[in-house]
């Protein structure tokens, strides 16, 4: 009977521990598959607000564009094409130089599908014979939808590039704030050349090729780099992107974002470095 009872003992503390040793496996994999897919969702996630800021930012390149455009044409006239009426614009002429002044509102503008508010202060010498133009500009309490921009700096304009079209190279240097409180910062180049469209005093007919590099960085410490790999067309017709790919570059994963073929859609596509595919929403 003794002998009995300790083989059902030994047996049960066997059994106990075999249960207890499958569970860690089993509980070990589990964590190890949730922490994955924890960190693939932070890449994806992170590749949806930079190709968000990328979005925004060609707003940010159309109002100076289209401002400076307006000012200089030979064309203009009492109604503005682009700065709706319930944006107010100054201008100030010193001497050679030029201050304007376009302030939205605080309660915004409406702008081709985007609700703008704060105002865009650019200043420039006014010189109509020459080649290139540094037009300086600071925002102000600036507003894309839900996504704030910051930053004072630089845009070249060329009269005329290589290919004989204007051309706006834009150093940037933002900083930006997403309405959940997520914060990050982006320094580069992008260059903007207007291949269509040009100064016929119709902007709606406009398109532009962009090509650049920058980094985004966010506060968790990660940074993107990115790299224009195929330039990415913009058309005054349509808010988004219509089409070309960026190359993300992060220490921890890499990637690139398809802005597609030339539809005029707000999806994106971003594929990570094993090849796995995910649809973005701007």
């Amino acid at each position: 009977m003794v002998t009995l009872k300790l083989n059902i003992m030994k047996n049960s503390i066997l059994k106990f521990g075999l249960a207890i040793f499958l569970s860690a496996i089993f509980t070990g994999c589990s964590e190890s598959e949730s922490d994955e897919v924890v960190i693939e969702s932070l890449k994806f996630e992170e590749a949806e607000l930079s190709a968000k800021i990328d979005n925004s930012a060609e707003v940010i390149s159309d109002t100076f564009v289209q401002i400076y455009e307006f000012e200089e044409s030979p064309f203009k006239n009492s109604v503005h094409p682009f700065i709706p009426e319930c944006a107010t614009i100054t201008i100030e002429i010193t001497n050679n130089s030029k201050t304007i002044v376009v302030d939205f509102g605080t309660d915004g503008c409406e702008v081709r599908g985007h609700l703008i508010k704060g105002k865009v202060n650019m200043s420039y010498e006014v010189d109509t014979n020459t080649k290139t133009l540094v037009i300086n500009y600071t925002l102000e309490n600036f507003f894309i939808d839900d996504i704030q921009f910051e930053g004072s700096k630089t845009v070249t304009r060329q009269k005329a590039n290589e290919n004989g079209n204007p051309q706006y190279t834009m150093d940037l240097d933002f900083n930006i704030t997403f309405a959940d409180g997520t914060v990050a910062s982006r320094t580069g180049t992008k260059t903007r050349e207007w291949i269509e469209g040009v100064r016929n005093g119709n902007w709606g007919d406009n398109v532009f090729l962009i090509t650049g590099a920058w980094e985004t960085n966010f506060v968790n410490g990660n940074t993107h780099s990115t790299t224009i790999t195929t330039p990415l067309r913009r058309e005054a017709s349509c808010k988004f992107l219509v089409s070309g790919e960026v190359a993300l570059v992060r220490t921890s994963f890499r990637g690139t974002l398809n802005y597609g073929e030339g539809e005029c859609d707000n999806l994106a596509v971003f594929v990570n470095d094993e090849g796995e595919e995910r649809e973005i929403r701007l």
